[in-house]
C-alpha cells in the first residue's frame, strides 16, 4: 500500500488555498506535531501490521518547513513499524524558499528519492499576486540545489489560468521549467475555492479578472505539447513525465490501489475500508492523546458496490491509459456491460474511446473529464 504523510502548516498561507493547513512559525509546534504523527504511525501499525509499503507521500501544507530532524524521527518510525518494499518511492513536497543544503541532505539520509517543488510560476508577479513566499531565483536555486544534493527524481509544480497571466507568461514559465529538466511536471489549472482571498479578488472586490475557459484550455493544451516536444509523456490529467519517473504514488489514487493517510483531514482505503481522519487539530491530537485512531464515526465512509464501481471509473479515467474492462470484472465479479449500459459509451462517442480491453477519455473528454465521468457515479 501507499502511505500518506499531511503536515498541515505552511510560513504563510497562499491566496489560493483551501487545503487544510495553518500558518505556522514556531519550530516547537513543529516538533510537538511530529511526535504526535509518530504516535498515530504507531496506532495504524496496531490496526495494519505486516503492511509492505512501496510508496510514501509527505505532504502538505509545507513539509519542508519542518526541522529535518522531526522528519528524520518520522521517517525512523515508518520503518520500524512498516516493511518498506526495498524499491520504495519517498517523496517530500517542498516550497522553494524553506529548503537548505542541510535539510536536502538530511532527507537523502532518510531515504526520501523523490521532491516535489511547488514552483507554480517563474513570474515574479505572479507569485507575488498568489501570495507565494518564494520568487523566481529561490525556485531556481531550489532546483539546483535538489540536483546537487542528489536527487534524481524531480517534480515541479505549474499552475496555469491565473488572473492577469497572458499567454506569453506561461509559454515563458514552461520554457523554463523545460530548460530546469525535471523528471517530472505536474500542471494544475487554478480553481478560485469560495471563502479564500483570491475568490474574493476577483468575485468581490472585482481587483482581478478570471481568465475565459477557451483561455485556460488552450494554456493546458499549450504546456502539453511544449512538454511532448521535451521528451515527456502525459499519462494523467495534470501529470507529465520522463519514461519511468510516473508517480507511483499517486496512480495509487488513480489505479484503485490502497493507501492510509495519517495527520488531520487525511484520506484512507485500505482493507477494503474509506475512512478520513478528523481535520480540527485540537480534536486529532486529543484522540492521540488517548491512543486511539483519530477518525470520528461520521467520517468513516459507506460506500456500495455500485458506488466503488463509480470511483474506480472516476479515478481510471484521469489516466491517459484510461482502465481496462478485463481488470474492472476482476475487481468487482460483474460483467462491465451489465453494469453500464453499451448505449452509454456510444453517447459519448468523440469523448471516450473503447479500444479492445481499454476504455480511455480522447484529447477533448480531458477537456470534459467531469462531464464524462458523471455518466458513471
Amino acid at each position: 500500500m501507499g502511505l500518506y504523510l499531511h503536515v498541515p502548516f505552511c510560513r504563510k498561507k497562499c491566496r489560493y488555498c483551501d487545503f487544510l493547513s495553518f500558518e505556522c512559525n514556531d519550530d516547537s509546534l513543529l516538533t510537538e506535531y511530529s511526535s504526535a504523527l509518530i504516535r498515530e504511525i504507531q496506532l495504524r501499525y496496531r490496526e495494519w501490521p505486516y503492511r509492505v509499503v512501496d510508496s510514501i507521500y509527505i505532504g502538505g501544507g509545507t513539509p519542508s518547513i519542518m526541522p529535518a530532524e522531526d522528519m528524520v524521527r518520522i521517517l525512523s518510525e515508518v520503518r520500524e513499524h512498516f516493511l518498506l518494499d526495498n524499491d520504495c518511492e519517498i517523496t517530500i513536497e517542498v516550497n522553494p524558499a524553506t529548503l537548505t543544503e542541510e535539510k536536502l541532505e538530511a532527507y537523502l539520509n532518510a531515504g526520501i528519492n523523490r521532491i516535489s517543488i511547488g514552483v507554480q510560476s517563474f513570474d515574479n508577479a505572479i507569485l507575488s499576486m498568489l501570495g507565494r513566499i518564494h520568487d523566481k531565483n529561490d525556485a531556481f536555486k531550489a532546483i539546483r540545489m535538489a540536483k546537487k544534493a542528489g536527487f534524481d527524481n524531480i517534480n515541479i509544480d505549474l499552475m496555469f489560468g491565473i488572473p492577469g497571466q497572458t499567454m506569453k507568461k506561461w509559454r515563458d514559465t514552461v520554457r523554463q521549467c523545460l530548460f530546469l529538466e525535471p523528471e517530472h511536471i505536474s500542471l494544475y489549472s487554478l480553481q478560485l475555492e469560495e471563502g479564500t482571498p483570491l475568490y474574493k479578488m476577483v468575485h468581490t472586490q472585482k481587483l482581478l479578472t478570471e481568465l475565459p475557459p477557451e483561455t485556460d484550455r488552450t494554456m493546458y493544451h499549450d504546456a502539453l505539447q511544449m512538454m511532448e516536444s521535451a521528451g515527456y509523456e502525459q499519462y494523467e490529467i495534470s501529470n507529465a513525465a520522463r519514461p519511468g519517473f510516473e508517480s507511483r504514488h499517486n496512480l495509487k489514487y488513480w489505479s484503485y490501489q490502497e493507501y492510509l493517510g495519517l495527520g488531520p483531514g487525511a484520506s484512507s482505503f485500505v482493507g477494503g475500508h474509506r475512512f478520513k481522519n478528523c481535520e480540527k487539530m485540537l480534536e486529532y491530537l486529543d484522540f492521540i492523546k488517548k491512543g486511539e485512531p483519530p477518525v470520528k464515526p461520521e467520517d468513516v465512509e459507506h460506500y456500495t458496490l455500485r458506488d466503488e464501481m463509480g470511483i474506480y471509473i472516476f479515478t481510471g479515467l484521469r489516466k491517459t491509459s484510461g482502465f481496462r474492462i478485463s481488470e474492472f470484472e476482476k475487481t468487482f465479479g460483474e460483467d462491465f456491460f451489465d453494469v453500464y449500459d453499451p448505449e452509454t459509451i456510444r453517447e459519448l462517442r468523440g469523448l471516450l474511446v473503447a479500444e479492445g480491453d481499454t476504455i480511455r477519455l480522447t484529447e477533448k473528454g480531458f477537456d470534459v473529464s467531469n462531464k464524462v465521468m458523471a455518466a458513471f457515479v
